[in-house]
């Protein structure tokens, strides 16, 4: 039996100065469930040190740390472990230099002062994965690099006729043969962003999967070249990879209608493909996937975003991504989705692009996901994606469990007598 191999352990370093938040923060990380090692540091000197010491998985700062602002020291850690994922512990949320430093990349997010701790432990733990994520590229990346190079000298050997019989050329075969399954483990990449998505918001993993699974169906059957088929698959994995370096709250209301949006909140939504095409800049392998995800929320008559582009300007597997996205995303019934979309056919959407996914809908079969909703929309026939919990933590109904009305009736009238948590998770 294989042997697990030992998840990779977080190293955290904490720069703040009052001792009630390191003491809280600090329990939180180093808890069971995380498992962080926490070091902490008052002065933003030592702090400093240690950081150009590297060998650290997070940098979390406050954006007063002494004489020194938390920006300033996270510029040094970006420069001395580039690796790290960097978080902001602020106040300040809507200050321009928080929100340019979010947008350039310089923090992974900001933890706002005072925090919920549910979205504090989403936060760290999503921090946490990006760390990991990083390091799986970088150790990928040297594997590569070393079977290229034996790859070299085994083509060097067998050019000068080195080695017994056919044993050069067997062996250059071989390792040409590793050095393709390593550019293979996009697999591997794209499968740890998408859990990665799913602990910051559910839906988003759904949506993922759910278009995966139609654009392999779209492709085979526009029998796209396999370089365009592959490229639109990882988008339809990754589009959504930048979207938790926005707050839950907002991310929220955007999944439920983009409206309930302000124009502030939807601005920063806006500059999500961009985003993501800078988290995708260390993995090569995904190039070719760049510009589809850059254009996904490109609308055929030019209203969309980041870059207002129009019609055929846009490139077609994002037009094909538009369509399978928003199909995926409705988790109505089929025929009412496509009818939907159809009606902005020529607006939203290229007419080309709506026909190919109406042609696929009826071919994939989509698999199973999660979706999270309000406890009110629960429905008979729904079944539950996580336990159902009293406020006193007593068990309502389990995951698992299909509801009927008299089901969803108990739950409302419990809800009314003592609220319960007002989003719960089924299955779609």
């Amino acid at each position: 039996m294989a042997v697990k191999k030992k998840e990779l352990e977080i190293r955290a370093l904490l720069i703040e100065e009052n001792e009630i938040i390191i003491e809280s923060l600090s329990e939180i990380m180093r808890s069971r469930s995380m498992g962080f090692n926490v070091i902490t540091h008052k002065d933003p000197t030592q702090a400093i040190n240690l950081i150009q010491g590297g060998s650290l998985s997070i940098v979390i700062a406050d954006d007063k740390c002494g004489k020194k602002e938390g920006l300033e020291i996270l510029q040094i850690a970006q420069k001395e472990v580039p690796t790290a994922t960097r978080l902001l512990l602020t106040s300040r949320v809507n200050d321009d230099a928080v929100q340019a430093a979010l947008k350039d990349r310089l923090i992974y997010r900001y933890i706002t002062k005072p925090w919920l701790t549910e979205d504090l432990i989403m936060t760290l733990n999503t921090a946490a994965d990006t760390y990991r994520l990083s390091e799986k590229n970088r150790s990928l990346t040297l594997e590569k690099n070393d079977l290229e190079r034996t790859v070299r000298d085994l083509e060097k050997m067998a050019e000068s006729g080195g080695g017994a019989g056919n044993a050069a050329p067997v062996a250059v075969q071989a390792a040409q043969t590793q050095v393709t399954a390593g550019d293979g483990d996009a697999g591997t990449i794209m499968q740890a962003m998408i859990e990665m998505l799913y602990i910051y918001h559910p839906n988003l993993k759904s949506n993922a999967i759910r278009t995966m699974a139609l654009v392999k169906t779209i492709a085979e059957i526009q029998q796209m070249e396999k370089l365009a088929a592959d490229s639109l698959y990882q988008a339809a994995a990754l589009h959504d990879i930048a979207i938790p370096g926005v707050d839950r709250p907002i991310i929220r209301r955007w999944i439920r209608d983009p409206e309930k949006c302000n124009r502030d909140e939807m601005k920063i939504i806006e500059q999500h493909p961009l985003h993501a095409i800078e988290m995708l800049k260390p993995y090569p392998m995904f190039k070719e996937a760049e510009p589809i995800i850059r254009a996904h929320h490109e609308d055929w008559s030019g209203k969309g975003y980041p870059n207002r582009l129009k019609g055929e300007t846009i490139p077609f597997e994002a037009r094909l991504l538009r369509v399978a996205l928003d199909f995926c995303s409705k988790h109505a019934d089929p025929i009412q989705a496509m009818l939907d979309i159809e009606e902005l056919s020529g607006d939203l959407y290229d007419p080309d692009a709506v026909r190919a996914v109406a042609k696929a809908v009826p071919l994939t079969e989509m698999p199973t996901g999660e979706r999270e909703i309000l406890l009110i929309e629960l429905k008979e026939g729904m079944t539950l994606g996580r336990d159902i919990n009293n406020a006193n933590g007593f068990l309502l109904f389990p995951k698992g469990k299909t509801l009927t009305q008299a089901m969803c009736d108990k739950l409302f009238n419990i809800d009314r007598i003592s609220p319960l948590d007002p989003y719960v998770l089924v299955y779609c």
